[in-house]
């Protein structure tokens, strides 16, 4: 069992509400410790991820699984509480403010806005609080089951119905008659917000170089912008975790010509500083040899 299901069994889930950020914390890194240890093959993955990109694994090994699981306690905090709650959460602990005035300024110049992110840091804190600020969101990404699913949907009406979050509007990648790049597309078309992951491989991505390695990547963003035909602003976005248990989310804008390859520039210059925080180490990276 991967990790992600491991740790978002329905019962598991169930047992999420009425923790505290804390508790939630300390039982996701406890769990998820122990399907490190129990599953070897997994530590070995990212020690070979870390020498293919010329890193020093010994050093970085116990910090990258770390950071793998607080991921996924990132992922689930949504559900430990109220809507009021995780409101005030992201605003005490997350700081967006100069990323939410570029969003704002691209919206008030009439732009479509394409939000890259990598497997990179807290990044499924990015959606929900751009969504505090009420921003037009379009979220795509995969949910791993359909119970997951099921509660994030119920999760993002709550939020919306709160009056403290804007909707949150998901393109679910491999949901049965849902044209994914269509709904892309018309995001953009609409001068609204379209988040997604470019570190992916997918059927449009293509060769970039990343720490001197050749990997498959940028989902077909590209290919979206020329399709949407309609101005449109890129960003990448970071949201890196602070010592001290905050996060800071940055923005850099590119330009459209090679823009792949540019997301993966952004993201190797970050990495270079924070390399534990860049969890999709322990994925199969798509390399190209």
């Amino acid at each position: 069992m991967s990790l992600s299901r491991y740790l978002q069994t329905p019962e598991f889930l169930n047992s999420i509400p009425g923790k505290s950020p804390d508790e939630l914390k300390s039982i996701i890194l406890d769990k998820g410790n122990e399907w490190f240890r129990n599953n070897e093959s997994e530590t070995n993955r990212i020690r070979h991820n870390l020498v293919q990109f010329g890193f020093h694994p010994d050093t970085l090994i116990t910090k990258v699984q770390e950071h793998v699981i607080l991921h996924y306690y990132e992922k689930l905090l949504p559900l430990s509480d109220s809507p009021e709650f995780f409101h005030s959460f992201l605003k005490s602990h997350v700081d967006c403010t100069s990323a939410v005035k570029q969003l704002e300024s691209s919206i008030s110049d009439g732009k479509g806005i394409i939000v890259a992110l990598a497997h990179f840091g807290a990044v499924e804190f990015v959606v929900p609080s751009l969504a505090a600020f009420s921003l037009p969101l379009n979220a795509v990404l995969r949910f791993t089951t359909e119970h997951l699913s099921a509660q994030a949907h119920r999760r993002a009406k709550l939020m919306n119905e709160s009056g403290l979050f804007g909707s949150i509007n998901f393109i679910e990648i491999g949901k049965p008659g849902t044209p994914v790049a269509m709904h892309m597309a018309a995001a953009l078309r609409r001068k609204e917000i379209l988040v997604s992951v470019f570190d992916e491989k997918t059927e449009y991505s293509k060769p970039v170089t990343i720490f001197g390695k050749k990997v498959s990547g940028g989902a077909g963003l590209d290919r979206i912008a020329r399709f949407a035909n309609t101005p449109t602003d890129i960003f990448t976005a970071f949201m890196t975790r602070n010592e001290n248990g905050t996060y800071t989310l940055d923005l850099k804008k590119i330009e459209h010509q090679n823009s792949v390859q540019k997301m993966f520039d952004e993201l190797e210059t970050i990495v270079k500083e924070i390399t534990e925080q860049w969890y999709f180490l322990h994925e199969e990276i798509p390399f190209l040899f």
